[in-house]
């Protein structure tokens, strides 16, 4: 899961001036059936800023970090209109008013936006209407736009998301993240095996390049050990496909010059 960062960054605002319209006649809807039948015919808007929300990304999913592995991207959202399933899987109530905010959107893959569908499990706080406060909530879902979350996610030498912490709260979240985004998905536990495989050979092959040139100083070998370095700040580089995965095998090799490519 990759940090976005949202900052200065807008809608158009003929886009922005249609969402509100929208919103308003939610806001003054007097049933459910009306309130949906209003989403539904107007579901073609948040697709309209798909290219806005992916270049804030750098054309990445927000949550896998994938370009093509993850399947086609959908505009979620982050807080599901209709309904709202809790970890019991029943519906506590939908995010209706927040159909029509931007900031409500995520760029999801195909393979993680249908895993996710409803469910968004709140442990306390739980919103249910405009009026609430959303900053009550304590949700279990991972937020991309929250820094503190993207740290709670980690991925080992086979490819695989894990929760960086064993036991506690953020553990619970990283999990529940994993399994409701299908984080694990095969072609992406695939994809990210195969990065760390190059990462790591580039870690080994870096070293002992610096080893030999700490004994047998070259010209040649120091311009060899800049190529590698180059690389490794290539994949690892926040605009670079599964950059997560990258920073991970940086940070497990121990190696103090290593993890600071991963800083």
């Amino acid at each position: 899961m990759m940090y976005i960062n949202r900052s200065g960054k807008t809608p158009p605002q003929v886009w922005l001036d249609r969402a509100d319209v929208i919103t308003n006649s939610l806001l003054a809807a007097t049933s459910e059936g009306a309130r949906n039948l209003i989403i539904d015919t107007n579901q073609n808007l948040w697709g309209e800023l798909k290219d806005f929300l992916f270049d804030i990304s750098f054309q990445k999913c927000w949550y896998s970090e994938s370009r093509d592995t993850y399947s086609h991207p959908h505009v979620d959202h982050f807080r599901p209109k209709k309904a709202a399933l809790g970890i019991d899987r029943t519906d506590k109530g939908g995010y209706w008013w927040l159909a029509f905010q931007w900031t409500n959107y995520r760029v999801c893959g195909g393979a993680g936006n249908v895993r996710k569908k409803d469910k968004f499990a709140v442990k306390s706080g739980k919103a249910i209407d405009h009026t609430s406060n959303l900053e009550d909530e304590i949700i279990y879902l991972l937020d991309p736009t929250e820094e503190e979350d993207t740290l709670k996610l980690t991925f080992n030498s086979n490819g695989e998301a894990m929760a960086y912490k064993r036991t506690g709260w953020d553990s619970e979240r990283a999990t529940y993240t994993i399994d409701t985004l299908n984080l694990n998905f095969k072609r992406l536990k695939e994809a990210r095996k195969m990065l760390w495989i190059t990462c790591s050979t580039l870690i080994a092959e870096t070293q002992q390049l610096m080893d030999q040139n700490d004994i047998n100083p070259s010209t040649y070998r120091r311009g060899q050990i800049k190529e590698k370095l180059t690389r490794l700040k290539e994949i690892a580089n926040k605009q670079s496909e599964f950059s997560g995965t990258v920073k991970a095998c940086l940070r497990s090799t121990g190696i103090e010059w290593a993890i600071s490519y991963a800083a």
